[in-house]
């Protein structure tokens, strides 16, 4: 289920947009265009396998904060340009159908495929390298493995199936209600792939940031928001194609001069039509549960335990690590300095101690919480290996100086009392 939903997440975003795309161009008489579409498509899927093959023999990290944020930052341009040349478009359709052919074979046309050809490239490259990393780490070996694997598979199969059905049950749709929502979608895929890039390069200190800033941003960008505008993204193409399910009188009448057999096959064209945006429908539901199960889940899966308040002795805080438990998040407050000070410590078995402020030094002092191995930036979502716990960079926790002596865990009040002012 959780390698269903990640491979789902991934590719319902890229088969959306890319639908949208391809219906519009339908729809404006410039569907030729569409196979520049269809080689950007192919050619991400290579470049996500031979991306991930790369990045595995090098060693290089996928996540890698300046590469996701630039391709975060493309993706945003292309999508908000997309909007803008869709709302000039829309200005004149019946000039843009008389004259298609001209500009398809100009130019201009091949202009426009290129500049298509670049947007449904660059938004299924980043997924795809994602999606392909994925599935290459998961063993065929053991039964979980290949259950992962199945699932995986399964998700990508109903992405796909997803922006097969939305492109067929889009074609009845009104088209000025098309592009009112088509476009309010693709704004808030704006904001979202903008709010990305900037968190992105404000982790490396590529861009300034303040405090109210990343708050706001941390709110768009983690999970369960993006979860939920995922869902939202989906739902309100479907509300659009909804009315399309019922034919209405005029359009079951018979027209004049019309045949009984033309109207057979008009009748069979339009009921043809209702049946894919039937289909869209469900597919929409069937995409809509698991995410909307998976956004609870991982909510209800986050472990934040209460700080447990410490007192100083001749300087210091002792713990016992007989009382800490391997690979488990725990939270202490000391009240002695100018400030309360919340500091975390993690027993990580054989790689020693780690131990940290409850607090970051980009995101504003939110501290974090526990899901599954990883530690978790409660403002941002980032995930934290338990391994880095102590070390600078990014969203992990500010490290804090520790000691183990006689079995206890020995932090100095003077490196807590400077923090105190930032981790309250």
């Amino acid at each position: 289920m959780q390698a269903l939903v990640i491979t789902l997440r991934e590719g319902v975003e890229a088969a959306l947009v890319v639908g949208i795309i391809l219906v519009y161009l339908k729809r404006i008489g410039d569907s030729q265009l569409g196979r520049y579409v269809y080689a950007g498509l192919i050619l991400a899927a290579a470049a996500s396998v031979m991306g991930a093959l790369l990045f595995t023999l090098i060693g290089f990290d996928p996540e890698n904060e300046v590469l996701e944020g630039t391709v975060l930052a493309v993706a945003a341009v292309l999508v908000a340009s997309l909007v803008i040349w869709m709302g000039r478009a829309s200005r004149n359709i019946k000039g843009r159908i008389e004259d298609r052919l001209e500009r398809i074979t100009g130019d201009a046309g091949r202009r426009q495929g290129w500049a298509l050809f670049g947007f449904s490239f660059f938004m299924v490259l980043r997924e795809g390298i994602e999606i392909v990393v994925f599935l290459a780490a998961l063993s065929l070996r053991a039964t979980e493995g290949l259950l992962n694997l199945i699932g995986g598979l399964a998700g990508l199969g109903v992405a796909l199936l997803f922006g097969v059905l939305f492109v067929k049950g889009s074609m009845r749709i009104n088209f000025k209600r098309f592009f009112q929502v088509t476009g309010l979608v693709l704004v808030a895929l704006v904001i979202r792939l903008l709010a990305g890039s900037i968190h992105e390069f404000s982790e490396v200190r590529l861009l300034p940031s303040r405090p109210w800033e990343l708050a706001i941003i941390g709110f768009i960008v983690r999970d369960s928001t993006s979860m939920i505008l995922l869902i939202a993204l989906i739902l309100v193409p479907g509300l659009a194609i909804l009315p399309g399910i019922r034919l209405q009188s005029q359009e079951t009448e018979s027209k004049p001069d019309e045949t009984p057999a033309d109207r057979r096959r008009r009748l069979a064209v339009l009921m043809r039509s209702r049946r894919w945006a039937i289909a869209v429908m469900a597919i929409i539901l069937v995409i809509a549960a698991p995410l909307a199960v998976s956004a609870y889940m991982s909510e209800a899966s986050a472990f934040r335990p209460a700080p447990v308040e410490l007192r100083a002795q001749d300087g210091s805080i002792r713990i016992p690590l007989a009382e800490l438990k391997e690979n488990t998040l725990y939270k202490f407050l000391y009240r002695g300095g100018p400030k309360d000070t919340r500091f975390i410590v993690i027993n990580r078995s054989w790689q020693g101690v780690g131990t940290a402020l409850d607090a970051c030094s980009i995101c504003p002092p939110v501290g974090f919480y526990q899901d599954g191995a990883n530690v978790i930036c409660d403002n941002c979502n980032a995930p934290i290996e338990m391994t880095t716990i102590g070390t600078p960079g990014g969203c992990n926790p500010m490290p804090l100086a520790s000691s183990v002596v006689g079995g206890e865990l020995s932090v100095s009040v003077s490196d807590l009392n400077p923090a105190g002012e930032s981790t309250r």
